[in-house]
């Protein structure tokens, strides 16, 4: 660092007289020479060169927009004892389909949560930041896609159960017309 020393001066003597011309106060003062404080930062730092690695960030994939579970029950004719049947089958297929869908959802839901334990605890042995960024950016991708199967999973859900409802409200509803002509039968 490099310090100038100041003249001092008596300036008291330029209060006492009013009528002096203060524009002396204006001009430069003279050069004097500068004082050496710190020696050793008279060295210019040197300019280190880092490379650092570039990284391509992958393009962010465009959500797929999620789409109910597409159902079409079958239309279930025959005579009326045929139906109570064919009603009772399609209700036990429902609720096989309903257990086997949770199944699937818990799963894929300890799967993912097995991948993003494993990234974290592989996460904790890296050093470069690079590295831990994109460790982090597959945790939320996980994260992300164990959120879509979330949201998958009760919509398919609330389908299965719709339809198994409707079924569940004409096999009782069918079942009273068949015990019905089963009475007049005997």
């Amino acid at each position: 660092m490099v310090l100038r020393q100041k003249k001092e001066e008596d300036l008291t003597k330029r209060y006492i007289k009013p009528e002096e011309n203060y524009r002396e106060l204006e001009a430069p003062e003279p050069e004097e020479p500068l004082l050496k404080e710190e020696p050793y930062l008279e060295k210019e730092p040197k300019e280190k060169i880092v490379k650092v690695r570039e990284r391509e960030t992958m393009p962010r994939s465009e959500d797929e927009e999620i789409k109910s579970l597409q159902r079409v029950s079958p239309v279930i004719i025959g005579n009326l004892f045929d139906r109570v049947r064919f009603l009772g089958e399609r209700i036990a297929e429902l609720k096989t389909a309903v257990d086997e869908r949770k199944k699937v959802n818990r799963e894929i839901i300890a799967e993912v949560n097995d991948d993003i334990q494993t990234r974290k605890e592989f996460m904790r042995t890296l050093a470069e930041l690079s590295d831990k960024r994109d460790f982090m950016l597959d945790i939320s991708l996980l994260a992300r896609e164990k959120r879509k199967e979330n949201v998958q999973f009760w919509r398919d859900l609330l389908e299965i159960t719709t339809e198994l409802r409707e079924l569940e409200e004409q096999y009782a509803m069918e079942s009273k017309i068949a015990s019905i002509f089963n009475s007049i039968k005997s």
